[in-house]
């Protein structure tokens, strides 16, 4: 698979799952034995148990939408850098429903076999997502 193709296909992804929150047609995306390691905490094996993480997250931010700002390709990997903005209205890794307006970026390295994403290493800001959310506090000037 091209570079090209490579960028045509996550430009999709992006479209249809991360803003459409569609996952009922993410095969087209995902090898079906995916790896997806999230935040170097968590390690996702297989598409279903990979969906479900979505689910999740998706139920929690309803209205989450991603903003691409960068992409570049080499091989049969790829790199996106970006950020969601969303509020979250539903519990999220242990953290009850805030209501509160949340910006955070994202990087995300996939590698590519097949014509699909079969690994991924997603990292994000999450101390500044968890800070936001209010269950880290921010620091404070020493006077």
């Amino acid at each position: 698979m091209a570079e090209d193709q490579h960028a045509a296909l996550i430009r999709a992804y992006i479209d249809e799952v991360f803003n459409g929150h569609r996952l009922d047609g993410v095969g087209q995306y995902w090898d079906d034995a995916l790896t997806s390691h999230w935040l170097g905490m968590e390690t996702i094996h297989g598409l279903p148990a990979w969906r479900a993480a979505m689910e999740a997250f998706f139920a929690a931010f309803p209205n989450a939408a991603y903003t691409l700002d960068d992409m570049f390709f080499a091989g049969g990997q790829g790199v996106w850098r970006g950020h969601w903005q969303a509020t979250q209205q539903g519990e999220w890794q242990g953290i009850a429903a805030s209501g509160r307006n949340v910006t955070w970026t994202v990087i995300i390295i996939g590698r590519f076999a097949g014509g699909k994403l079969i690994e991924d290493w997603v990292e994000l800001d999450r101390l500044g997502l968890f800070q936001q959310l209010g269950c880290i506090p921010t620091g404070s000037s020493v006077g």
